[in-house]
């Protein structure tokens, strides 16, 4: 893990569309914790700034190298590319990420960028190896989510399905379980747990 001089610049990538959810009472935690810290931090509210999150025509035609990425996408590109660790912050819906989120990623993690394939066929990732904190909201515990299959799932789909597909190896994945129901006590156990196992810069 890069050491305390190495983390400049942190990117917090949001998805709820409510300004009041515990998501975003977790990302203002943790952009006060590293500002804190002397790191810049960069907060993309993707419902606030109006993201477009399904894929168009011209996705197609940038993944078939017809033309040139989207004004839009090339600005997430240079936000991840800026940053020196990402948070995503997100509620499970249906026991996956969001549609908006799985939109971010369809249209941001584009091909030439976040992969490529060499001469032979094999696939290389090509974002840098930067960490990963998926932080998410649900409701149940996390025996249900095993028992469910959900705690695999975000491993297979997203872990490895996503980030180890573009070339990140150091994902970290928190789940405050119960969220619908979640105290204040709660959230303060959840962020304290978050203190000790997500922002500490080693």
């Amino acid at each position: 893990m890069p050491t305390s001089k190495q983390y400049k610049n942190a990117l917090i990538v949001i998805t709820h569309p409510d300004t009041e959810s515990l998501s975003h009472q977790i990302a203002q935690h943790i952009a006060n914790d590293l500002t804190g810290k002397g790191i810049s931090v960069e907060i993309a509210d993707l419902y606030k700034e109006g993201f477009q999150a399904a894929m168009m025509f011209s996705d197609i035609e940038a993944y078939r190298g017809r033309q040139a990425l989207d004004v839009d996408v090339q600005f997430e590109q240079a936000r991840f590319d800026r940053a020196d660790v990402v948070y995503f912050i997100f509620p499970v819906y249906w026991w996956s990420i969001p549609a908006f989120l799985k939109g971010w990623f369809e249209r941001v993690f584009s091909q030439g960028w976040a992969y490529k394939y060499d001469e032979q066929g094999n696939l290389l990732g090509s974002l840098k190896n930067i960490p990963v904190k998926l932080i998410a909201t649900g409701t149940g515990d996390k025996a249900g989510y095993d028992k469910h299959g959900y705690t695999q799932a975000i491993q297979t789909q997203i872990v490895e399905g996503i980030f180890g597909f573009c070339g990140l190896q150091d994902v970290q994945t928190s789940v405050l379980y119960g969220a619908d129901f979640i105290q204040a006590d709660g959230l303060q156990d959840f962020f304290n747990q978050l203190d000790q196992d997500v922002l500490v810069i080693k």
